[in-house]
């Protein structure tokens, strides 16, 4: 599963949503629900589950606030994913890509650490990866009560934003016994549907280093055709290391920085996995629904998945084209192309397995039970909240929809205005006021970090907004259109005169056309275009926040009473804050007379491999090896090298980069994705076709030693037989 929708839009914030997996039992395959928040260990009775299951570490050794525990050796990578500390020397093992952006930012034609991989040798040459952080967890605390005391003047809607709990948070950090530690920062956060609120104390550390990074081609073998599938074969894997300051505390990149000294990280299993192990996932999942009605679903089915998918398609397929006639299109690219396929290939599994394992038929019938429930409880108010929530999502649906449409779809463009709407008509208002030669330097100051577009640039970028808006008119659903819009046939001369006319090209252009105070920013066809479109936004916006408010005063009484229904046993939704999920390795059977092996080997890769398809192309350095079958210590008794594992383990994104342990504490693989079959499991966990795929751990080893040649990290790794 990957990481990216960060870039995507702003407009997914709440609801974006990744694949999942999930499991329980004793050496069985039988699965049981539950991305648990360790502070609530004991509440919810982990310790004998846990146990039943398989581990044999004490709970302690998981969370700990006053000693070193499982809570000190993962962290948040890269703001969107999971990483582990793998040795006393701040070492940390993730996923190649939650590291594809920051290494995707550090390459060039001449150093192209993406494509063509990176390895370190020595400390000396681990490279500073700009904007890259990993942050620790340090304590949760549960602060619903000051969460209730605080902002209790606030409509439930504000309580829950960070508008409204960053500055609590704030507060409490400065009056926390971390107050003036360098790094720290605190998050309040709602749980179950915003009836209860914790605080976690984090500490970020800035001066990440990139260590190892396998070749795009091997890395990432299959690429978006192989993207949510098992079986795998590509090592996704990075890796990277913190630095501090010489008291070991957060500093930003210093020559004179050193390693961060870790007093807790994961030793290294070398004896693998075999079928029926415990398994336990430590991470920060990003987000999931488990606790949406009927009509919720229908509704993120309908009006998020799919207007995203169906833009999302035309954007690949116009990447696509471009990318494979031009290698350095292909680089630059890589980092969007990877996120947008992710995201399309994810939303549109998730719809087909809500429709396949008929979800919304039996969330009917949980709901009808859940009536009973009510009545026979007295609260007519969950009902009455049942109904209204089914009532809101038809009558916001099309807008909803149309939001997702228009706001993913058309705001792709590279060619940019050099300001916002309401500065640059400020900028003109305050152009009659100026004298004449005081307006080209007043100009040019807001044009310092403008990006002019080569022609062969503004052609695909006009190609791409036909093709937007042309299915942005054939699938929207409201009556409402951007400027004249209206018909398909329309919109070759549309974009054609924006692209033709616009005086926002060139920074010279853009200088004699507003150093003209009486000139009408409304003639430019760009600028009226990009007006247009916000001013169509804003009204889908204003009347999408009026929904959200109301839904999230009835999901409070809804959520809170399937909770108080089950007597709070099951987990809280995920929402990118430190979890735990145990399981076992098993096997998958998706559907009648087929069955997939919980473990794959290298040979695989090879049996997949195609020439013609650059997603098979099979890597020479990887194939020089395998032909020798020089696997060392890494293969398993029988000379294959292992490559990738499957586990019943409940994830989904943010969980990439995740370590696997195995039950007496030890690393075995690093998770990295989940399985088509299983993506509605955001909104319901499914036992009998949930899996986590992982990278097996000596397969990581193995192309740390043998394609890498990084001697020197093995002196610090803890590698148990």
């Amino acid at each position: 599963m990957k990481k990216s929708l960060r870039k995507i839009s702003l407009l997914l914030s709440r609801t974006a949503l990744f694949a999942v997996l999930a499991v329980f039992g004793l050496n069985t395959a039988q699965a049981d629900e539950g991305m648990w928040l360790l502070k609530l260990m004991e509440q919810q009775h982990l310790a004998d589950s846990l146990k039943k299951a398989g581990l044999e570490i004490s709970p302690d050794e998981l969370y700990n606030e006053n000693g070193p525990s499982l809570k000190d050796v993962v962290g948040i990578f890269g703001g969107g994913c999971t990483g582990e500390i793998v040795s006393a020397q701040g070492l940390v093992f993730t996923n190649n890509h939650c590291g594809f952006d920051f290494v995707h930012s550090m390459s060039t034609m001449e150093h192209n650490y993406l494509q063509d991989g990176f390895y370190a040798h020595s400390l000396a040459e681990e490279l500073p990866t700009p904007n890259l952080d990993f942050v620790f967890v340090r304590a949760i605390e549960d602060v619903t009560k000051v969460v209730e005391d605080s902002l209790s003047h606030l409509d439930e809607y504000t309580r829950q934003t960070s508008y409204a709990l960053r500055p609590l948070a704030e507060q409490l950090l400065a009056a926390s016994r971390f107050a003036g530690k360098p790094g720290m920062r605190a998050r309040i956060l709602p749980y179950f549907g915003g009836n209860q609120f914790y605080i976690f104390y984090e500490q970020c550390y800035e001066d990440v280093r990139l260590v190892v990074n396998v070749p795009q081609n091997f890395g990432q073998f299959g690429e978006n055709q192989d993207n949510w599938v098992w079986p795998r074969h590509n090592p996704d894997f990075a890796v990277f290391r913190i630095y501090a300051d010489k008291n070991g505390e957060p500093a930003k990149y210093s020559a004179d920085n050193v390693p961060l000294n870790c007093s807790k990280f994961l030793p290294i299993s070398m004896r693998g996995v075999q079928d029926g192990d415990f398994t336990m996932v430590m991470g920060f999942p990003g987000s999931t629904s488990r606790y949406l009605t009927a009509a919720e679903i229908e509704a993120r089915v309908n009006n998020f998945n799919e207007p995203i998918n169906t833009m999302g398609v035309v954007l690949l397929d116009h990447m696509k084209e471009l990318m494979d006639n031009d290698p350095e299109l292909n680089l630059s690219m890589a980092s969007d192309y990877f996120m947008i396929g992710n995201t399309v290939k994810n939303f549109g599994g998730m719809n087909e397995a809500v429709r396949k394992v008929k979800l919304i038929d039996r969330t009917l019938d949980k709901e009808m039970e859940m009536r009973e429930w009510a009545k026979a409880n007295n609260r007519e108010d969950v009902c009455d909240a049942m109904d209204l929530i089914e009532h809101l999502t038809k009558v916001y649906g099309d807008t909803i929809h149309d939001l997702y449409l228009t706001g993913f779809g058309l705001r792709q463009q590279d060619l940019k205005l050099p300001a916002s709407i309401p500065v640059l008509e400020q900028l003109m208002t305050s152009m009659a006021k100026l004298k004449k030669n005081a307006r080209l330097p007043f100009i040019e100051g807001m044009l310092s970090e403008f990006k002019e577009l080569t022609p062969a640039e503004l052609e695909r970028d006009r190609s791409l907004m036909k093709k937007a808006l042309k299915t942005w008119l054939k699938d929207k659903k409201l009556e409402g259109t951007i400027h004249t819009l209206t018909d398909v046939k329309d919109v070759d001369a549309y974009v054609d005169n924006m692209y033709d006319n616009t005086a926002f090209k060139t920074k010279e252009s853009i200088l004699e056309f507003l150093s003209n105070p009486k000139q009408n920013l409304m003639n430019d066809p760009f600028f009226a275009f990009k007006k247009y479109l916000s001013e169509f936004l804003e009204k889908l916006q204003a009347n999408v926040e009026l929904y959200e408010a109301a839904l999230t005063e009835l999901d409070k009484i809804y959520v809170g009473a399937v909770c108080e229904k089950l007597n709070w046993t099951k987990s809280p939704d995920a929402n990118m804050t430190l979890r735990m999920t145990y399981g076992h390795v098993c096997d998958l059977k998706p559907r009648d007379a087929v069955r997939y092996d919980y473990q794959t080997v290298i040979d695989g890769m090879f049996e997949k491999e195609n020439p013609a398809d650059p997603d098979y192309v099979v890597n020479e350095d990887v194939r020089k090896l395998y032909e020798a079958k020089d696997f060392g210590r890494y293969a398993r008794p029988d000379g294959k090298l292992p490559a990738c594992f499957i586990s019943n383990n409940d994830i989904t994104g943010g969980n990439s980069g995740s370590p696997v342990i195995n039950s007496r504490g030890e690393l075995v693989g690093i998770a990295f994705d989940g399985n088509i079959e299983s993506l509605s499991s955001d909104l319901e966990f499914n036992a009998d076709l949930q899996r986590c795929i992982n990278v097996d751990i000596r397969y990581v080893l193995w192309c740390i030693d043998k394609l890498g040649k990084c001697d020197y990290l093995f002196k610090e790794l803890k590698l148990v037989d």
